[in-house]
This record gives C-alpha cells, structure tokens and sequence, in this order.
C-alpha cells in the first residue's frame, strides 16, 4: 500500500489523506474515534498508489498539506519517518548554512540539541558528513551515552550535569559557534545564547521539546538572532534539488539505519497510549501507529 507520512506533535504514522489530520490531532484522540472508518479510508486513498501527500505541522500547531511527490519503495519502519524527518532536517540545515557570516563558512562549527532525537540524529550525520563539526547535545548522561555508543564520532554532552557549557567551549576547541540547531526552547534557549558569538550568533529553532516558556533575554544584548523554519519552504526548492534530497534520505536509510529508531509500534485502537508515549522522558525513538494490527 502506499502511503505518505503523518507527524502530529511527534507522532508519527502512515497515512494516505491530509484531511485525517483533525481526527487524529491529539486534542481528539482521547475521544470517541471512528477507526474503522478510519482505517477503510486510509485503505481506499492508499490503494490509489502512484501520489502521495507528506503531512506536517505548523508552529501554530493547523495541519497544513505539502504538494504531492511521488512515493518510493522503502522498507515500512523506515518510509513512516523518513521523508517528514529528512525534509525537516535539510530544512533547517539550508537555514543555518544561510545564517552563517560569509567570512565563515569554513571549519564551521554547530551546536546540536536533541541530538538523540529522530530529526536530530539526521541533522547531526548530514552536517557531519559536510565536514561541519557538531556539538551534539542531550538531556542526560544515559542518553548522552546511548548516542554516542548508536553514533560514535561527534562530541556529545548532557545539559543535566554541571559544567557542561565549560565542555562546549573545550571541545569547538577556540572556533566561534555562530550557529545553534534547536529544538528544545525554554531555558535551554538561554545556555545556548551564552555560547553563540556575539552580533553574529543564530539560533535555528524548529521546536519546543522542553514545554517551557523560553528564555531570550540574552539575545538583546548579545545581537543574537533567533529564527524559525517553515517546512512547507522546501516546496520553493527546484525539482531537481527535491529530487536530489529524496536521494539523500533513501541512501542514509539504505547505509544508516540507526538513524531510524522505532521505540514503540502501536494498533489504533491505542492512539491515546501512543500519544502519552510521544511525551515519555527518555523515549528513544519515533513512535508508529500501526494500522495493520488490530
């Protein structure tokens, strides 16, 4: 069957129409939910096979639809996050690349929060394989270390343990951080403006992990930029640079499937537990509704 990806607050399932995206928003699924209908739609749409849809989310939090592109054969696991996850992540990437000084576009160096993170550990192996040095940062040390026995290579330091700002700057080893890839806002928002370089530092932001209000006090005073991404923005790429993404995420599934975690596989008739899943501390992992169980 083919079908395109849904990411609902990090939720993330197969699905064949944008217009499923109101009934299984988290704001309904502790309702009733007519899942057998559900379920004969999502059949009917994906028989169609050929076009499909990738569905995100705006900042606002209303579904919006991506124009079609056409569908591959990947393997179920894989094809559930890869387009939605390596569309955000080279997103953000063209957006931090853009931030950068023009005199400093060379032996760049980048802060990484939720590196553990399904996006995240893609942003990380891309920026890494274009020669950019990440700083790879986590929550905990448990976390810090399962990353970096999964992904060995780039720096990665938990934000839980004291001083570890201090083994930020040992490790970009004198570089000016002119930019930070962030998902996470709240207080985190602030550490990261102490460790950006004044008047030229930029923030990407393209989530709000930590459910705190954020802190940017820093940026005033520092001239520290804050942005945000649009996904919907890599419709604007020419054919043949969305083609050539599409390349990119089917080799980094086909060479590197750690990227893929799968933490948990749900049935429908379980969406809400799927749900209080995607807000799990310590989830390692997307979590996939999956419509062939029962």
């Amino acid at each position: 069957m083919a079908v395109s990806t849904c990411s609902l607050h990090g939720l993330l399932l197969p699905i064949g129409v944008c217009d499923l995206a109101h009934e299984l928003s988290p704001r309904h699924v502790h309702g009733r939910v007519d899942l057998a209908g559900l379920r004969s739609r999502i059949v009917h749409y994906g028989a169609t096979g050929g076009v499909v849809g990738v569905l995100g989310r705006r900042s606002g939090g209303s579904p919006f639809c991506i124009s079609p592109i056409k569908a591959v054969p990947i393997p179920d696991d894989v094809g559930a996050q890869l387009m939605i996850n390596a569309v955000t992540a080279l997103t953000v990437i063209r957006t931090a690349h853009d931030s950068l000084p023009p005199d400093a576009l060379t032996n760049v160096v980048t802060l990484l929060t939720a590196a553990g993170s399904a996006v995240g550990r893609l942003i990380g192996a891309m920026l890494t394989e274009r020669g950019v040095k990440v700083i790879r940062l986590v929550r905990s040390e448990a976390g810090a270390a399962k990353l970096a026995g999964v992904l060995p290579g780039s720096p990665v330091f938990a934000t839980e343990t004291a001083g570890w700002k201090d083994r930020v700057r040992a490790a970009a080893e004198g570089a000016k951080v002119h930019v930070a890839i962030d998902s996470v806002g709240g207080r985190l928002l602030g550490d990261l403006a102490e460790l950006l370089a004044e008047r030229t530092g930029t923030v990407i932001n393209f989530g709000s992990l930590g459910g705190e209000m954020s802190d940017i006090r820093l940026f005033p005073p520092r001239s520290l930029t804050l942005k945000g991404v649009v996904l919907g923005s890599w419709m604007l790429q020419p054919p043949e640079q969305r083609k050539a993404d599409i390349a990119l995420a089917l080799r980094l599934a086909s060479e590197s499937p750690t990227l893929f975690e799968i933490a948990e596989r749900y049935p429908p008739s379980r969406i809400p537990d799927a749900v209080a899943h995607v807000g799990r501390a310590g989830r390692a992992g997307v979590i996939l509704i999956d419509f062939s169980r029962d």
